[in-house]
C-alpha cells in the first residue's frame, strides 16, 4: 500500500459508494434519454396521422441528440464512454497528479499564505477566547489533571545515562565556553551596590560576639596556659582575660556602629579591587577556566547531580500521585490566576494575541509549501479509482442534472428550430 493511501475502512467504503441521492438522479436522467427515444421512435411511426407528430419528433430528436451529448460530457470527466479509448476522455484519472498539484499550490496561495492567515486572525481575539474556555473551574481542573500527568511522563523520558551524558557533554561545553570572571565580576559588584557584604559583615560581627560569649571559659584558660606562674599567683591571669575578652567586644561594637569604620572601607577596597581584576585580570579568567572545568569533570559531581535528578523523579512521582497534590494544586491556581488577569486586563490580552498571531504566521510561513506538497502527495498516492469516486461522489448529483438539463434545452431548441423552419419554409 502506497504510504499516503487511505486504509480501506467503513468509512471509506461508505464514501466510494454512490450516494442514494446520486443514484435517483442518474436513474431520472437515463430514464429521461429512454423515454426521449421511445417518443421519437413513436413520432417517427404515427408521423403521417397527424401534423403535430412533426413538432413531436423534432422535440424528442433533439432532446435525445442533448441527452447523448451531455452524457457523454459527463461521462468523459471520470471513465471512458463505453470503454472506448476515445482522445480527451477519462479526464481526472488521466490528470489526477495535476489536480492534486492544482489543488495544493491552490491551497497553499489562498488558505495557507500569512496574509490571509494574519488577517484572518486579526478578527479573533484569540487570549480572550482562550480565556473564557478556561473561566470554566471545571475546564481549569481538567487542564491541571492533564498537566500533572504529563510531567511523570516527561520525567520518566529522561535516562540517567542521558544527563550524565548531557552534563559532561553539552553542559561542559557551553560552560567551559563561557568567560566566567565577568559575570561573577558582575555579579560581586550587583552584591556590592546593595551592601549585601557589609550586611554579611554584620552577621559575621555578631556571630563572632557570641562566639565569644559562648567561649569565655575557653579563653581565659588559653591566657593563663600563655600566662607565667608568678603572675598566676597574683591572678594577673584573670584581670589579662577579662581585658582581652573586653577589648574585642568593645571592637566588634565599634565595627557594628560604625558605618565608615576603617575595617568596612578596607573591605569596600577589596571587593572593588576584585570586581575590577575579575573584569580585566587575565591570570584569574585562566584559574576560574582551570577550576570550572576540573569540578565538572569530577566523578562526584556527576554522581551528585545523578543522584539528586533520581530523589527529585521519586518525590515528584510521589506528590503528583497524592490526593492532595501541591504541583496540581499550584497549576491550578496559576492557570485560574492567568485567566482572571487576562479577562480583566486589555492590553495584556492584546499583547498575548499579537505574540500568538507571529507565532502561527511564522509556522505557517515555513510551512506553506508542505500544505500544497502534503495535498499533492496525498492525491497522487491515492490509487485512480478513489480519487474518481472521491469527487464523483461529491458533485455526481448535479453532473446528473446536467443531462436533465441537457435532455429538456436540447428538446426546446429542437422544437424551436423546427418550428421557425415550418413558419419561413
Amino acid at each position: 500500500m502506497h504510504p499516503f493511501e487511505p486504509r480501506a475502512t467503513d468509512q471509506d467504503k461508505s464514501l466510494l459508494m454512490p450516494s442514494f441521492a446520486d443514484n435517483r438522479m442518474r436513474r431520472l436522467a437515463t430514464g429521461m434519454l429512454i423515454t426521449m427515444l421511445a417518443v421519437l421512435v413513436l413520432a417517427n411511426v404515427f408521423l403521417s396521422v397527424h401534423p403535430s407528430m412533426g413538432y413531436l419528433r423534432a422535440f424528442a430528436e433533439a432532446a435525445v441528440v442533448g441527452a447523448l451529448a451531455d452524457w457523454f460530457a459527463v461521462t468523459a470527466l471520470f471513465r471512458q464512454p463505453l470503454g472506448l479509448p476515445i482522445p480527451h476522455t477519462a479526464i481526472i484519472p488521466r490528470n489526477k497528479e495535476r489536480i492534486g498539484a492544482s489543488l495544493g499550490r491552490f491551497v497553499e496561495l489562498n488558505f495557507a499564505s500569512p496574509e490571509v492567515v494574519s488577517a484572518k486572525l486579526a478578527r479573533v481575539d484569540l487570549s480572550g477566547n482562550l480565556a473564557q474556555w478556561l473561566s470554566d473551574s471545571t475546564r481549569t481542573e481538567v487542564l491541571a489533571d492533564h498537566m500533572t500527568r504529563l510531567i511523570p511522563q516527561l520525567l520518566d523520558s529522561i535516562e540517567e545515562h542521558q544527563l550524565r551524558r548531557f552534563i559532561s557533554g553539552d553542559v561542559s561545553k557551553r560552560v567551559q565556553g563561557i568567560d566566567l570572571a565577568p559575570l561573577i565580576g558582575e555579579a560581586v559588584a550587583m552584591l556590592s551596590e546593595e551592601k549585601r557584604h557589609q550586611v554579611l559583615l554584620d552577621k559575621l560581627l555578631r556571630e563572632t560576639d557570641d562566639y565569644i560569649t559562648a567561649n569565655e571559659q575557653r579563653i581565659r584558660e588559653r591566657v593563663r596556659e600563655n600566662t607565667a606562674w608568678l603572675w598566676q599567683r597574683l591572678s594577673i591571669d584573670s584581670e589579662v582575660a577579662d581585658n582581652v575578652i573586653l577589648v574585642l567586644r568593645e571592637l566588634l561594637a565599634e565595627i557594628a556602629r560604625d558605618s565608615r569604620h576603617p575595617l568596612r572601607l578596607r573591605l569596600d577596597s577589596a571587593i572593588e579591587k576584585l570586581v575590577s581584576e575579575l573584569a580585566t585580570s587575565p591570570e584569574y579568567r585562566k584559574q576560574i577556566a582551570v577550576h570550572t572545568r576540573k569540578l565538572l569533570n569530577q566523578p562526584a559531581l556527576h554522581k551528585f547531580v545523578a543522584t539528586l535528578w533520581r530523589d527529585i523523579r521519586i518525590s515528584l512521582h510521589k506528590e503528583i500521585g497524592s490526593a492532595d497534590s501541591t504541583i496540581k494544586a499550584l497549576l491550578r491556581e496559576a492557570t485560574q490566576s492567568a485567566t482572571r488577569a487576562l479577562l480583566r486586563d486589555t492590553g495584556l490580552r492584546e499583547r498575548l494575541n499579537d505574540w500568538m498571531r507571529n507565532v502561527v504566521v511564522e509556522a505557517v510561513q515555513s510551512h506553506q509549501r508542505d500544505v500544497g506538497s502534503l495535498i499533492a502527495d496525498t492525491v497522487r498516492g491515492w490509487d485512480t479509482e478513489t480519487v474518481t469516486r472521491r469527487i464523483e461522489q461529491q458533485v455526481g448529483e448535479d453532473l446528473q442534472y446536467i443531462r436533465i438539463n441537457g435532455t429538456m434545452i436540447g428538446g426546446l431548441v429542437g422544437l424551436a428550430i423546427y418550428t421557425i423552419s415550418r413558419a419561413f419554409g
